[in-house]
C-alpha cells in the first residue's frame, strides 16, 4: 500500500522565481522510514511542506493516506508534522501552547492525557514560557505536539536538530516504536548516517538553482 505519493512535482517561488523542485516523484509504503537527505537549499523541506498541503505546487499531483492534502485538508489529522514556521505563542508555556494547537487540530478529546506521557518522557519542564525555553526545548514540544492523536504518518523536518544526546536517544526509540507498528515516517535532513540502521529508503535532493 503506498501510504504518501508525488508525481512530477514542481515548485517556484511566485510565478517567474526560481525553480525549487522540478518533475519529483517520490513514491512512499506504508511503515516504510524515507529519508529525503540534500544539501541547504535543495528543497528537501519544500516538499515536506508540499506533502502535508502547507504549500501548493504550481504542477503535480500529492496523495497522502490516499487523499490529496488539499482537496481534503481533515487527512492531515492522520499525520504528525514538524517543519519550518511552526509558530508558537511567545507569551504562553510549551504546554498551553501543545494543548491550544492539538486542540484546533483534533478537538477537545483526550488531550491533556495524551501530554502526560510526552511529559514524563522527555523530562523537561513543559510548563517554561516559550520565549524563556531553549532552541532544545522548543524542538521537543513541536515534537510532542506532532505525535499526539497517533498518527498514522510522521512528516518531520530534521527532529535531531538542537536535542541532547539522552533526547536524541528518545527520539530513536520513538521511530523504532512508530516502525514496529508499520507507520510511515518520511524525513528530511542533511546527515542520513544518523539513521541509517532504521532507514528504508534514502532520497537525494540536488539543488537545481
Amino acid at each position: 500500500m503506498i501510504e504518501a505519493l508525488m508525481e512530477d512535482v514542481t515548485f517556484r517561488f511566485g510565478k517567474t522565481g526560481p525553480i525549487i523542485i522540478e518533475n519529483f516523484s517520490l513514491g512512499i509504503k506504508k511503515g516504510d522510514f524515507v529519508y529525503i537527505a540534500g544539501q541547504n537549499g535543495s528543497g528537501k523541506s519544500t516538499i515536506l511542506k508540499i506533502l502535508c498541503g502547507l504549500i501548493s505546487p504550481q504542477k503535480g499531483s500529492i496523495m497522502i493516506l490516499d487523499k490529496n492534502p488539499f482537496k481534503n485538508p481533515e487527512v492531515i489529522k492522520q499525520v504528525g508534522v514538524l517543519v519550518d514556521g511552526m509558530g508558537f505563542y511567545s507569551d504562553l508555556s510549551l504546554k498551553e501552547n501543545i494543548i491550544l494547537f492539538a486542540k484546533e487540530k483534533y478537538g477537545n478529546g483526550g488531550i491533556e492525557e495524551a501530554l502526560k506521557k510526552y511529559i514524563k518522557l522527555w523530562d523537561i519542564d513543559f510548563n517554561t514560557l516559550y520565549k524563556r525555553s531553549s532552541h532544545g526545548m522548543r524542538k521537543i514540544a513541536q515534537l510532542t505536539l506532532s505525535l499526539l492523536g497517533e498518527p498514522q504518518v510522521l512528516i518531520w523536518d530534521e527532529p535531531e536538530v538542537a536535542l541532547d544526546e539522552k533526547r536524541y536517544a528518545i527520539l530513536i526509540d520513538i521511530i523504532k516504536d512508530y516502525k514496529s507498528k508499520e507507520k510511515t515516517i518520511i524525513m528530511a535532513g542533511t546527515v542520513p548516517t544518523r539513521y541509517e540502521t532504521l532507514i528504508n529508503k534514502t532520497v537525494y535532493k540536488e539543488v537545481i538553482l
